[in-house]
């Protein structure tokens, strides 16, 4: 494993098998040795998305969690400036990850971005939470096979809101411009990811079949993963 972190410390690309031994090691230190996968985290984590758009959370549950349960519960939003005397109204798998911000990016609390929900109908209600863990389905069913494309996955499956998610489409030409999100219907999502070698698009199903509460994941998407630019 040495041989591996040299080389991405070196900015030097990974063959196949040195990126699924590299991707079995990390789910080990996210199982087995917690603080250690922290520790990684921090000291790889840029590097790794930088150089295959692989994104690596450090926290049970970060920006991205934080900013759905503020959607689902728009009043806590004024709780973040009581920290950490009103952590207790937050839910505890967050509070390592606030405990984090106050200690070491304070500001951050302060300015996080939240969707505009003022013109949604049924106002600030996303889908149900799921009862079952969301399905992650790969084309070929080669998890591994396009860099970062798992790794972005799981990040999405952790809003509660998303039941399956499966990719169907891949340009190596005319790569998106950006990354995005996008509703098909009142059940349905579409995304593009985009890694160095191609742009990969996917769908998102959702918990219910409600347009209004589609709309509104879409908007909480979006927010999460592409209007705050913290890596966390």
């Amino acid at each position: 494993m040495r041989k591996i972190l040299r080389k991405l410390e070196y900015n030097h690309p990974l063959s196949t098998e040195e990126y699924d031994q590299l991707m079995d090691y990390v789910d080990w230190l996210r199982q087995k040795a917690p603080e250690s996968y922290f520790l990684f985290c921090q000291q790889y984590g840029g590097i790794l998305y930088k150089q295959y758009s692989l994104y690596l959370p450090p926290f049970p549950a970060g920006m991205d969690q934080l900013i759905e349960y503020l959607v689902r519960n728009p009043l806590a939003c004024k709780d973040l400036g009581g920290l950490p005397g009103t952590l207790a109204s937050f839910p505890p798998v967050l509070h390592p990850y606030l405990l984090h911000l106050l200690h070491h990016d304070p500001r951050l609390l302060q300015s996080i971005n939240l969707p505009d929900i003022a013109g949604v109908d049924n106002k600030g209600s996303l889908p149900e939470p799921r009862k079952q863990p969301a399905v992650l389905k790969f084309e070929a069913a080669n998890s591994n096979k396009e860099p970062g494309l798992k790794a972005h996955f799981e990040r999405l499956s952790r809003f509660t809101f998303v039941s399956r998610l499966q990719s169907y489409r891949y340009l190596t030409r005319h790569k998106a411009a950006q990354d995005r999100i996008e509703v098909v219907d009142g059940q349905r999502l579409a995304g593009i990811f985009t890694n160095k070698e191609k742009s990969i698009y996917y769908y998102i199903f959702l918990t219910e079949d409600n347009l209004d509460k589609a709309r509104l994941a879409c908007e909480t998407l979006n927010t999460a993963l592409y209007s705050s630019r913290k890596r966390s």
